[in-house]
């Protein structure tokens, strides 16, 4: 056996092209895809260009269900499709061969068009009752729910924010589910839209650019925003070849880690940068100079670039490969980036051609003799390099090596996992809120003005952050005093949202809609992204290991767990934070009304806090015995069946009851997780904790204590 992640469909939509062999005509050929933004009003900014996706037709689908899709979903559904029929694992009628298919994905806004359309009518006074698909639909779960649908399939959804890394991170889970054995093959990759949010956002930060996007030049001034979905199908070598599947190539590496140093601006000496690409180079078995080329992060702004020159000179010394940033022609597509630039690089290696950086004038010294000119080939290379970077101090890099490169022998892992720390933050707080739209809701609130909640709130590198990243603090800081002495350079931080910062998000775009673009805030917009709050958490715990942001509902805490479970199993961490949290907002509580949560006679109760556990590898302690995540649903008949098939896998072991507690996502998950583990260390036993998700997606833990 070898542990080889083989690669066998590629799929993409792109500003290039509408499908990927037109986009790498394109690219190589020089092309820019830079214009005017025409898919919503951008006068009040300073910026008015970006690249804007060919979105293919749909003609299978009725002119309701497009209706009903946003354009997220609409990109990644065709290109999904592609790398699937690549691969072979489509039949005539275009539905999956695999009924069982697991999807690791990312995204940064996922149907963000929707909420803020939402946000409109509510501030409108529009009735809620008539906003419940948009509510529905908003979540980026739900588009990867419309794709199963369409594709017919099933399975566990992993949804990675991570911002601009989160594609690279998407790709490098996928590979480590397969290499753990827990799947054969994994659909992977990464969708982004253009929203008006993160638009204006970058636009008040004036990371835009007004001219062209230059990576690496020294006159640089800005990004481009784009947008793009790019999909590749992993399987395990045995599964390709057993299935007489074309092998295009291999994922050998992957490496990823948080850099501390601030929120928005990489470290300039690009040290973490540098300590990736060195994993994924000592994962792939092998050493600096036999990567060919670098597909480079490159935004085009001068921070970033200027770190990543200073990180390639000290990773390859005098063997710098050839390198160009691919942004220049399709602009910087967020959580499809790392996706879409890991496609580009295989493809590179297989053809030999490479993207030629275009847009330059004059280039940074440091590399400019590397980088690619128009027409240059590097045919029979060994392995090419993606990097990636992000808000937040997101880290990444993949190393892409050819069909016909030699296995490796399968590492082993063993030894249990358990949970050694846990800690929570409760509302205690019983009142009315009042929503965006006017309307008072029962609420349960946690006390901000707690002594150990305020001691977050006057810490310097969270002065600017919202309640979300103070429950998380201290619900981690909780379990890490149960749980002993952490080398903090090896944790990790797996942090699982359902709505993630509401607050920020809330405040910004209702600025801009009341204020106008052009008054938007440089101060609340970091805030807004997925990750800045696990981001906030690391910097101040001093985490250096890797940090995932992953999103859904309840269930998606089953999935953390499961994520941090592999980082310990393959050496990746030495411990591992699991923090499920939410934050209250008016808005989400016309969401609730929307969803009909909130109806008289309903008993439900919006509520807010955090819950941790800490692992580690050990057989003693409250061991996860089992992670059961993906029964995915989307009708009453089929959450039967994937509720009979959530308790099938648990084989009978007694389940631990719902907590009582109000609802809220994901931090109701870790409420009860928390409740089980403090139980069975009281009395040892062997418990299941099922997590049954409000977006159709059920899950469990089994915990045993004996």
């Amino acid at each position: 056996m070898n542990d080889r992640v083989v690669v066998t469909g590629l799929g993409a939509i792109t500003p290039l092209g509408a499908d990927f062999p037109t986009t790498w005509r394109r690219l190589v050929a020089g092309d820019d895809a830079a214009a005017p933004v025409t898919v919503f009003d951008v006068s009040g900014c300073r910026c008015k260009s970006a690249t804007q996706a060919l979105i293919p037709d749909l003609p299978g689908l009725s002119a309701k269900r497009l209706s009903r899709l946003p354009r997220a979903a609409r990109l990644a559904l065709p290109a999904a499709t592609e790398s699937l029929r690549q691969a072979g694992l489509l039949d005539a009628d275009g539905r999956s061969k695999l009924p069982l298919l697991p999807v690791s994905v990312s995204t940064t806004g996922g149907g963000m068009a929707l909420g803020e359309a939402f946000m409109r009518r509510v501030l409108a006074g529009e009735k809620i009752k008539d906003q419940f698909f948009r509510v529905a639909r908003y979540p980026a779960q739900q588009q990867v729910l419309d794709l199963q649908e369409l594709l017919g399939f099933r399975g566990p959804i992993t949804i990675i924010a991570n911002a601009c890394a989160s594609g690279a991170n998407a790709i490098g889970h996928a590979r480590d589910l397969i290499r753990a054995g827990a799947h054969d093959c994994v659909l992977t990759g990464g969708f982004e839209a253009l929203t008006e949010l993160i638009y204006v956002g970058f636009d008040c930060l004036q990371a835009l650019t007004t001219d062209r996007c230059r990576p690496f030049d020294q006159q640089r001034n800005g990004l481009m925003l784009g947008e793009a979905a790019a999909f590749m199908v992993l399987e395990s070598e045995e599964h390709a070849r057993a299935r007489g599947a074309e092998i295009l190539g291999a994922v050998a590496g992957y490496g990823h880690a948080t850099d501390l140093h601030h929120l928005t601006q990489p470290r300039p000496a690009g040290s973490t940068q540098v300590a990736v690409m060195r994993t994924a180079l000592t994962e792939a078995g092998l050493e600096p100079g036999d990567i060919a080329y670098v597909n480079a992060h490159g935004t085009g702004t001068p921070l970033n670039d200027a770190s990543e020159c200073a990180a390639f000179a000290k990773m390859f010394e005098a063997s710098l490969p050839s390198i160009s940033s691919t942004k220049a022609a399709i602009g910087h597509t967020l959580g499809a980036a790392g996706a879409i630039e890991a496609l580009f690089t295989l493809q590179a290696l297989r053809t030999g051609e490479l993207p030629p950086q275009i847009n330059l004038r004059t280039a940074e010294p440091v590399i400019a003799n590397n980088l690619v000119k128009p027409g240059e080939r590097r045919p029979g290379a060994k392995a090419m390099m993606s990097v990636n970077l992000g808000f937040g101090g997101s880290n990444a890099a993949l190393v892409l090596v050819g069909a016909a490169s030699p296995p490796r022998p399968a590492r082993i892992h063993r030894g249990g996992v358990a949970i050694t720390g846990y800690g929570a933050v409760l509302p205690t707080l019983s009142d009315s809120m009042l929503s965006l739209g006017g309307r008072k809701c029962a609420a349960q609130r946690v006390d901000q003005q707690s002594e150990r909640l305020t001691r977050w709130q006057n810490h310097p590198r969270v002065r600017r952050a919202t309640p979300i990243t103070w429950f998380m603090l201290e619900a981690a800081q909780q379990a890490l005093d149960v749980a002993g002495e952490v080398d903090r350079a090896r944790l990790g931080i797996v942090a699982a949202f359902g709505s993630g910062s509401l607050v920020a998000s809330r405040r910004f775009y209702e600025g801009v809609l009341k204020n106008g673009q052009r008054f938007a805030s440089p101060n609340l917009f970091p805030e807004t992204v997925f990750n800045s709050p696990t981001s906030h958490v690391a910097a101040v715990l001093g985490a250096a290991g890797p940090a995932y942001s992953v999103v859904g509902d309840d269930s998606t805490w089953v999935n953390a767990v499961g994520v941090a479970r592999g980082w310990l199993r393959a050496g990746t961490v030495d411990a591992a934070l699991v923090i499920g949290a939410e934050e209250l907002d008016p808005i989400i509580l016309d969401a609730y009304r929307a969803g009909r949560w909130l109806r008289d006679g309903n008993n439900f109760t919006a509520g807010e806090g955090a819950g941790a556990v800490l692992l580690r590898l050990t057989s003693g302690g409250v061991r996860i015995e089992r992670v059961v995540e993906g029964f995915t649903f989307r009708s009453h008949a089929q959450a039967e069946r994937a509720a009979k098939s959530c308790v099938a896998a648990l084989a009978g072991v007694p389940l631990w009851p719902a907590s009582e507690r109000p609802f809220a996502f994901t931090a109701s998950a870790a409420w009860q997780t928390v409740d089980a583990v403090e139980a069975v260390r009281r009395q040892p036993q062997r418990v299941a904790v099922p997590v049954w998700g409000r977006n159709e997606q059920c899950s469990a833990l089994i915990l045993d204590a004996r």
